[in-house]
C-alpha cells in the first residue's frame, strides 16, 4: 500500500504500532492526539504494507504561527518512528517527505541523534531552539546527580547533604498581592480576547487560544494538567498550565505554558513563582520549564532555576514573510514535548 496521509481517526493497526513503537500510552491517547486529520492538514503520514501491517509513522501537531503580518499554517514534526528493519532508514525517509510537502512551515525541537543527522543531512534549517530549565526540590533527587549516580555508596551522605540543600531551594509561599491563579476546568471562550492581546505581545507565537488550549489540556484522557487564568486588578491578563507525572522513579513537574502582558517582567517572576510553589506543594521532586524568550529566561533564573540544555529547533524552508525561527515564543505546549 505505501505511504498513506492520516485524514482522519487512525485506525487500530496504527494505533498499535505507536503503542508498540513509540510508548505505551493506550489506544485512547493516540486516538485523542491524532484524531483532528483533515485531507488539507493530515495529522500524519504511516507506512503500510500490503497485508495491513504499519511499518512506520510520522505525525504532524497542526498549529498557527502568528505573525505581526497574519496567521501562517504550521506543524510540528513529532513520533517519527520506523519498524526496525532493512528498509526502516528509507521508510522514515518517505515519511518526512510527505510530511515536509504537507504544510507550508514544518518545524521540530529536539529529536534523536538519528533524526537530528538526518535533518543535518537534508539541509533542514537549525537555531538554538529553547533552553530546558530544572528546579531541584527534594533530597533524594539531589542525591542522584553526577557522581552520586555511578557511585551508590555516596548517596546516604548526600541525601543528608540534600536535606539541608532544600532548605535552600525550597519555593517560598507566594505573596503577590493583586495576582490570582484561578483553577479553570476548561477555558472559556471570553479567554480569546486575552488571547487576542497577548498575541500581539508576543508574536511570532504559535496558537493559544481557547479551542487550542483545551484541545491540549482539558480534553487530555488521562487527565493530570492543571489551567489556571491568571487575574490582576478583577480581569484576566493570560494563563498558567501546570503538570506533575512520574519518570525514572520521581516525580517530575512541569510547568508546560505561560501567558501574561509581556512588558510585566515582575509578573513574569510572580507567575513562575507562583507555578513553582503549587508543583512543590504537589510533591515533585523536581520542575522542569522550557523556555525560548529573554523574558521568561530571567523569569526563571530568578526563581532558582538552572539551564541544563538547549534544545535545537529545525525548520525546513519557511515562507520568505515568517524568517527563521529565531527568538519565537516555544515553550511544551507547542512542541509535543508536554506528552513524552
Amino acid at each position: 500500500m505505501g505511504i498513506v496521509a492520516l485524514d482522519g481517526p487512525p485506525p487500530d493497526a496504527l494505533v498499535a504500532f505507536l503503542d508498540a513503537s513509540v510508548t505505551p500510552r493506550g489506544p485512547a491517547h493516540w486516538r485523542w492526539k491524532y484524531a483532528n486529520g483533515t485531507p488539507d492538514r493530515p495529522s500524519g503520514f504511516y507506512h503500510q504494507t500490503d497485508d495491513g501491517a504499519v511499518t512506520g509513522f510520522i505525525g504532524l501537531m497542526s498549529t498557527t504561527l502568528h505573525l505581526a503580518a497574519g496567521p501562517v499554517a504550521a506543524a510540528w514534526l513529532v513520533d517519527w518512528v520506523s519498524a526496525e528493519s532493512q528498509g526502516a532508514i528509507g521508510v522514515g525517509v518517505g515519511l518526512l517527505r510527505k510530511a515536509e510537502a504537507a504544510t507550508p512551515l514544518r518545524l521540530t525541537l529536539g529529536g534523536s541523534a538519528v533524526a537530528r543527522d538526518i535533518y543535518t543531512k537534508l539541509r533542514w534549517g537549525q537555531v538554538p531552539g529553547a533552553g530546558v530549565w530544572v528546579l531541584r526540590l527534594s533530597a533524594r533527587n539531589l542525591a542522584t546527580r553526577g557522581p552520586m549516580r555511578r557511585w551508590p555508596v555516596l548517596r546516604p551522605a548526600a541525601r543528608l547533604a540534600g536535606s539541608v540543600a532544600r532548605l535552600w531551594w525550597r519555593v517560598p509561599t507566594p505573596r503577590h498581592t493583586g495576582l490570582t491563579l484561578r483553577a479553570a476546568e476548561r477555558v472559556p471562550p471570553s479567554y480569546d480576547a486575552v488571547w487576542e492581546a497577548r498575541r500581539a505581545e508576543f508574536a511570532p507565537v504559535m496558537d493559544r487560544g481557547s479551542a487550542e488550549l483545551n484541545r491540549k489540556f482539558a480534553d487530555y484522557p488521562t487527565g493530570g494538567y492543571r489551567i489556571l487564568l491568571v487575574e490582576h486588578g478583577g480581569r484576566t491578563v493570560g494563563h498558567v498550565v501546570v503538570r506533575s507525572d512520574e519518570t525514572h522513579g520521581f516525580r517530575r513537574g512541569r510547568i508546560v505554558d505561560l501567558l501574561w502582558p509581556r512588558g510585566d517582567a515582575v509578573m513574569a517572576v510572580a507567575l513562575v513563582h507562583e507555578a513553582a510553589w503549587l508543583l512543590q506543594e504537589a510533591g515533585v521532586d523536581y520542575i522542569e520549564c522550557t523556555a525560548s524568550v529573554p523574558e521568561l529566561d530571567a523569569a526563571l533564573r530568578a526563581r532558582r532555576f538552572t539551564r541544563v540544555q538547549t534544545l535545537p529547533l529545525f525548520y525546513r524552508r519557511p515562507p520568505k514573510e515568517v524568517g527563521e525561527p529565531q527568538g519565537w515564543y516555544v515553550t511544551y505546549l507547542d512542541c509535543d514535548r508536554a506528552y513524552r
